[in-house]
């Protein structure tokens, strides 16, 4: 098993969720009781049907990092591979536990060496999907320009007319003066 797969079953497991063991299918822990096999019914599934195609044209969801106005890294996974909620479609890898197979990659070595350490050192943002919304929301902080949102919109096969990007503070990075 993979580095990211241990990371992906340890968040699915820490918010509920079980991956089945013959399809991608992630389903909420509490749709089933001890006593049932592992067969669940499609009434007990959260999945929707997607509302767009599974092929290599695929939107993607994920998380990326943003340095000096640029875009520094991203991962993503298509959607169909991704966590699907009632409400939404995102990538299972979180930025923190990204940050640390990132560092074991070497790829931050590419920061200056005070930028290494915290994983919220950086702008970051997310990609998610909103099915109320039918739209996928690009979250980020500040440090967005039109050239980052177009690598965004190219790298996760984003469809024209359903984008939406919202500045979110949680994904600046903290001053160097901050105190907790």
């Amino acid at each position: 098993m993979s580095l990211f797969d241990d990371i992906l079953n340890e968040r699915l497991t820490s918010r509920n969720y079980q991956r089945q063991p013959d399809e991608n299918q992630i389903i909420p822990k509490n749709n089933r009781t001890d006593a049932e096999s592992e067969t669940i019914s499609p009434d007990q599934q959260i999945s929707r049907t997607l509302p767009f195609p599974s092929d290599e044209t695929e939107p993607m969801v994920g998380i990326f990092w943003t340095y000096n106005g640029k875009l520094f890294h991203h991962e993503s996974s298509p959607c169909s591979k991704a966590v699907q909620t009632r409400i939404s479609i995102d990538y299972a890898v979180g930025h923190y536990a990204a940050w640390f197979i990132m560092e074991k990659k070497g790829l931050l070595k590419r920061l200056p060496p005070h930028m290494r350490d915290e994983y919220d050192s950086i702008p970051r943002g997310r990609v998610v999907y909103l099915f109320d919304h039918d739209c996928f929301v690009i979250y980020h902080g500040d440090d967005f320009n039109e050239e980052i949102r177009g690598e965004i919109m190219n790298l996760f096969r984003l469809p024209l007319g359903k984008i939406r990007d919202e500045v979110d503070e949680h994904y600046n990075p903290l001053p160097d003066d901050y105190l907790f």
